[in-house]
């Protein structure tokens, strides 16, 4: 019986490096090729899961008992930036209705998908400080790009490729921030 199955898990043993090797390796997922966002939409999707992880680590810290302040810091620059936001994410919805036309739910599980990455950390007291401090640093607008375009643009360029020039994702007007 072993003899049997011996060469078939010999030829299984050999293929399973080589397809190991063809991957994209860890991490990384691939790219459909048919799905692309302009600049602008890069951004704006960085600027809406900045704002998703931020609230999501300040409910973390007062969860954990470590910084409730943190909450009530980020509900008031959301507050005061909230027309920004709206309008990065008009922008992103309207990237996700034209990659997945027949998924209305697909920004909703990307959303899922972001906080739920992130929640794989366990927070500490000296992450809460660094948080507030952070979000503390957030007296305006720019200040919030500045740590945006630091930390999230290169993940979202990661997840979705640069619509090429000529395209009906890459025709979008300048957004001004």
């Amino acid at each position: 019986m072993l003899r049997r199955l011996l060469p078939g898990l010999l030829i299984a043993a050999i293929a399973l490096p080589a397809v190991a090797q063809e991957g994209l390796g860890p991490g990384r997922r691939a790219k459909r090729p048919d799905i692309c966002m302009n600049t602008i939409e890069i951004e704006a999707e960085a600027m809406v899961r900045g704002g998703m992880v931020i609230r999501d680590h300040a409910r973390a810290c007062a969860r954990r008992g470590l910084d409730g302040s943190i909450i009530h810091l980020w509900a008031a620059f959301d507050t005061a930036n909230a027309e920004k936001f709206q309008d990065a994410t008009e922008i992103r919805a309207g990237a996700y209705k034209r990659n997945w036309p027949d998924d209305p739910n697909a920004a909703q599980r990307a959303a899922n998908e972001t906080v739920a990455s992130r929640q794989l950390v366990d927070f500490s007291p000296v992450e809460c400080v660094v948080l507030k401090d952070l979000v503390g640093g957030f007296k305006t607008w720019t200040d919030y790009l500045v740590h945006i375009r630091r930390t999230e643009v290169g993940q979202v360029k990661t997840l979705y490729k640069q619509c090429p020039k000529g395209t009906v994702g890459a025709q979008r007007r300048k957004q001004e921030w």
